[in-house]
């Protein structure tokens, strides 16, 4: 009886898991999954992970292509394999964000704008800033050290995705049926958010040591902010939003290793 209970608890556990794999990724794994409403708020618990994973393919490219190019192609090629692994959903995400959220004079106005599947202005030179921080930015972490880059990269998906998970939580979900995150909305809750937090976070202390400490500041306080935003101007969260703080956070993390740590923190 016990045996039939923890296989059964581990065949949701990983249904929840790959749930997680379909939402941020494109790998196909759908023929696998089991849909369960209930199941969802359990799938966000991982999204942390599949973040990391996420992050741990991207190294593995930087660090075999840094073996055979220059380093800002290395650079562009894992920045690339993130991309394709994605669909491009949080560079879509924030694109869309920056569209409403710059564009729109009104919540209903911002709204109606994200919705656009055209991408305008204020999106395209919100993306073209964002990628382009992200590939001078890693460009100077793996001239300081490929594991130093190859960590960054780990840590800022893993933490980018806590985030979303964070304001899946502390955020209303301003719409119901109308992209690809209502699933998830107001649907997470704290235990599900205390699940997703620590793993993130150790694996961030175990591979920058107290480096970490700059990174898990700043990318909390990213997350706040971003929060506290996009409550102020559409009254809580979209699908759009989460993608928008999951790229503000993953540049956060990489910032806080170019500028470097407090001399405290790493002697």
């Amino acid at each position: 009886m016990i045996g039939q209970s923890l296989a059964s608890h581990i065949r949701r556990e990983v249904n929840s898991f790959i749930g997680a794999l379909m939402f941020l990724t494109r790998v196909p794994v759908s023929r696998y999954y089991v849909f369960r409403a209930e199941d969802l708020p359990r799938s966000a618990t991982y999204f942390p992970i599949v973040g990391l994973l996420i992050g741990l393919l991207a190294g593995l490219v930087l660090f075999c292509a840094e073996l055979l190019v220059p380093p800002i192609l290395a650079v562009l090629f894992c920045m690339g394999i993130t991309v394709l692994i994605t669909g491009a959903l949080h560079e879509d995400g924030l694109a869309d964000a920056a569209d409403g959220l710059i564009g729109g004079r009104e919540p209903i106005q911002r709204l109606e704008i994200m919705k656009d599947s055209r991408i305008g202005s204020y999106g395209m030179i919100v993306l073209w800033f964002s990628l382009t921080a992200k590939l001078l930015l890693l460009n100077v972490l793996l001239e300081r050290g490929v594991y130093l880059a190859v960590c960054a990269l780990v840590v800022a998906h893993g933490l980018g995705r806590a985030g979303t998970v964070a304001l899946l939580f502390a955020c209303k979900y301003v719409r119901n049926k109308e992209s690809k995150g209502s699933a998830f909305g107001n649907c997470v809750r704290l235990k599900e958010l205390a699940a997703a937090l620590p793993i993130p976070v150790v694996i961030s202390i175990l591979l920058l040591g107290k480096r970490a400490v700059l990174s898990l500041v700043l990318a909390a306080g990213a997350t706040w902010a971003a929060g506290t935003y996009f409550r102020k101007s559409i009254g809580g969260i979209t699908g759009d939003c989460l993608g928008a703080a999951n790229q503000l956070i993953e540049l956060v993390c990489y910032v806080s290793l170019v500028a470097g740590s407090p001399r405290w923190l790493i002697e």
